[in-house]
């Protein structure tokens, strides 16, 4: 329990720190912000055939948002066609108080703008990444039917198509529908995941500045260049049953991405990985006491869409390596990553082998 409590924090403290980044980052104006309030109603997608036992309803929730509307003032605000940043606080009845509880998040977010600049509509997609707290986890004893959470808390995940439709210069109506994700990356165990879908419906109000002047500057063309960076990473799983050993993996990434413009970089990379975790299922198959191998190897695409400092990265890869080949030939990559100088980068991402999640990385690299 106490490992538990420890890692459970340390993974707070890093995702906390991350997001005080990507805030920090966008280098919004302060004097010019929204509040927004919405409502959310939906269900819970039973992504596994033994999870139908957890849904008992719809889920009903809001939220409260705090945003800033850039005004093109640095580049990138004019490059991205004025996206806004904001943060937001979710509550969401899961419609299972015996087996789920209740679902609260806080998280960073941006919204893209996605249709040609107006004052009257936006069209968005919103990403964001943070945390959520789970009132009911599994609990062997007191919660054992509840097989999708482990732990109280959780990574959690974003995308959502919204419109924002201006009422007046002061008031804004947003309506949307979204995909959200909370799952702890395999810390504690079970870690099935909650994927919820949801439409909300809520209003906005402007403080400050209700006649924001855009700005327009001609920006130079992006360098079309390739750019080499060299990432090492740590995570930490648990093994079921829950409540066993928790297990190390270690990972040495090499990438080479090409700046196609200023928002997407395409490329490819070689990676390696050691998997603690990978022993005991060793173990148990061979019958053996020597030191099993616990290499992998393999190439990837690598695809990353970029806002100022902070990158959303995509792998798509094959293991040439695998002693085993527990997981299958295929693994994937998402998460996100932020340049702490113009060379150091701080890496959060999770590695999965098609919809099975296998653990969260956490990382930092050095871009050439």
């Amino acid at each position: 329990m106490r490992k538990t409590i420890k890692h459970l924090k340390l993974v707070s403290i890093l995702v906390l720190f991350l997001t005080s980044l990507v805030s920090k980052a966008q280098d919004s104006p302060t004097h010019d912000f929204m509040l927004s309030a919405q409502g959310h109603t939906g269900y819970i997608i039973a992504h596994h055939s033994n999870m139908s036992q957890l849904i008992k309803g719809h889920l009903f929730g809001g939220e409260l948002n705090y945003v800033f509307r850039t005004d093109g003032s640095k580049p990138w605000q004019q490059i991205h066609h004025y996206p806004e940043i904001g943060m937001c606080a979710l509550h969401m009845d899961l419609a299972n108080p015996q087996q789920l509880g209740t679902l609260e998040a806080i998280y960073p977010y941006t919204n893209i703008r996605l249709n040609k600049l107006s004052k009257r509509m936006s069209l968005n997609l919103r990403l964001g990444l943070g945390l959520a707290y789970i009132t009911k986890p599994f609990d062997r004893i007191t919660n054992h039917q509840e097989n999708a959470i482990g732990s109280h808390l959780n990574g959690f995940v974003n995308l959502r198509l919204n419109t924002g439709i201006m009422l007046s210069k002061a008031w804004r109506l947003d309506a949307g529908v979204g995909l959200s994700h909370a799952s702890n990356g395999a810390i504690k165990t079970p870690n099935l995941g909650l994927n919820m879908a949801s439409i909300n419906l809520g209003v906005g109000y402007v403080f400050g500045n209700k006649n924001l002047q855009l700005k327009k500057d001609s920006i130079a063309k992006a360098k079309k260049e390739w750019h080499a960076s060299i990432i090492g990473v740590v995570g930490v799983k648990e093994m079921m049953p829950p409540g066993t050993q928790r297990y190390t993996a270690y990972g040495l990434m090499i990438n080479m991405y090409h700046n196609s413009n200023y928002k997407n970089k395409i490329g490819g990379g070689i990676e390696m990985s050691y998997n603690n975790s990978l022993r005991k299922l060793l173990i148990d198959d061979t019958l053996s006491t020597s030191t099993p191998n616990l290499l992998r190897a393999g190439i990837k695409f690598c695809y990353s869409f970029n806002m100022h400092r902070v990158s959303l990265p995509i792998d798509f890869g094959v293991y040439l390596y695998d002693n085993r080949n527990y997981d299958g030939r295929f693994f994937h990559r998402i998460g996100i990553r932020y340049m702490v100088t113009k060379h150091i980068i701080a890496n959060v991402t999770l590695i999965t082998h098609w919809a099975v999640a296998d653990y969260f990385e956490w990382g930092i690299g050095y871009q050439l």
